[in-house]
């Protein structure tokens, strides 16, 4: 017997507690904040012409912006998944299907536990 379709039908039918899927998104903010901090710090470690155009300049000071923002929305988010009620689901399937990054869309599953990539300071960097 194909048991495929019935473990789809299962996974279909699985709901995602909102508050703990707001928390989760929170957790991801803050992740991405991290990020783009250490971005800003690997560029301002950079060392830039000498005379660098003053449009450059402000597009990389964009990357301070991104920073402040993701932190405030991780903060905002980790605050309203506390003055959520526990007992509203949504469906998981229509939700986490239309994210493209698998690992994200495991991190903001609150059935999975959550994976955090850690700074790595050793090994090739290889640029995409």
């Amino acid at each position: 017997m194909d048991l495929a379709p019935l473990m789809a039908q299962a996974v279909e039918r699985r709901d995602l507690p909102l508050d703990a899927l707001a928390a989760r998104v929170g957790d991801e903010l803050d992740t991405l904040a991290r990020l783009s901090a250490e971005v800003q710090r690997a560029l301002s470690m950079c060392h830039f012409a000498e005379h660098t155009d003053i449009e450059a300049i402000r597009g990389l000071q964009g990357i301070d912006r991104i920073t402040q923002a993701l932190e405030d929305l991780g903060r905002l988010m980790a605050a309203v998944s506390t003055e959520m009620p526990q007992d509203v689901k949504l469906h998981a399937v229509p939700l986490l299907s239309r994210l493209r990054l698998h690992e994200l869309a495991n991190n903001l599953d609150p059935g999975h536990e959550r994976h955090v990539v850690e700074e790595e300071d050793t090994g090739e960097i290889q640029w995409f």
